[in-house]
């Protein structure tokens, strides 16, 4: 039972989204009992919730709506959350990269962002991303800097299919850092098109260890094709608003969880 453990009804209201999330439904009386609160709270919580689209009454309860997210706008991706991806770019460089290193960075908004955190030096950087290679051409007169070939798509801006798969199946990197849109525990990592997700694959295939970064807001949901399950990182780096079922996936999978303030 949560009694006096959480505060605020928004609070309370984010664990009730999760917890059915966890259980996919529940009746009125069992989380009245979890979240020790009256049975007319937890009403007034799941009608709130059900506005928002996160979950659907039931006969005497109520199930979680599990969103099936397609793909958004690039300018939608980028105007999403500046502020905290900059910070889970700013720390991934900070903390898994060294001199030296041959780095994989797919071509998501996150991680393109690492390109202007990068002080270290010689490093060889290859991506799928044709903003992430503006912004990384600044670096290649100190850094080597590789791009793939492929069709390119426009509405992620990335080159995918056979080609840019074969090219990074015939290298070998320290690391690979991803993003996608979507995480829960059941799909893992979701992204909205096949042909980027087998790029992804590729990537991860190509390299030694698998840096996830994923700000908070994208967990809970799930969109067409897994990219990857959370035992298949490394380390999954992402910001304090990670639930506390992801903290003990992590945990139980022996996936670093790195959370940035």
């Amino acid at each position: 039972m949560l009694r006096c453990s959480i505060v605020l009804p928004i609070q309370r209201r984010q664990v009730l989204q999760d917890y059915l999330a966890r259980h996919g439904g529940c009746t009125i009386k069992e989380l009245s009992v979890h979240f020790g609160v009256s049975e007319m709270t937890i009403r007034r919580d799941l009608e709130f919730l059900g506005k928002q689209g996160s979950i659907a009454r039931a006969h005497g309860g109520a199930i979680h709506v599990d969103k099936l997210y397609g793909e958004p706008a690039l300018p939608d991706k980028q105007a999403r959350n500046p502020e905290v991806k900059e910070k889970l770019a700013a720390y991934a460089v900070q903390r898994f990269v060294s001199d030296g290193d041959v780095l994989i960075l797919e071509g998501g908004t996150t991680v393109t962002r690492m390109a202007s955190y990068f002080t270290q030096s010689q490093l060889t950087l290859m991506t799928n991303g044709m903003d992430a290679l503006q912004q990384l051409r600044s670096l290649a007169g100190r850094h080597t800097v590789l791009c793939c070939g492929g069709m390119l798509r426009e509405p992620s801006g990335t080159f995918v299919g056979p080609e840019a798969e074969a090219y990074f199946a015939r290298y070998h990197a320290r690391t690979a850092f991803l993003s996608s849109l979507s995480f829960t525990l059941e799909a893992g990592f979701t992204d909205p098109n096949l042909m980027d997700t087998q790029v992804k694959k590729a990537m991860i295939q190509s390299a030694e260890r698998t840096i996830m970064l994923l700000d908070s807001s994208k967990i809970g949901s799930r969109s067409f094709a897994t990219v990857a399950r959370l035992d298949e990182i490394s380390a999954l780096v992402t910001d304090s608003g990670v639930p506390e079922h992801v903290r003990e996936a992590c945990e139980l999978m022996n996936c670093e969880l790195h959370v940035v303030e």
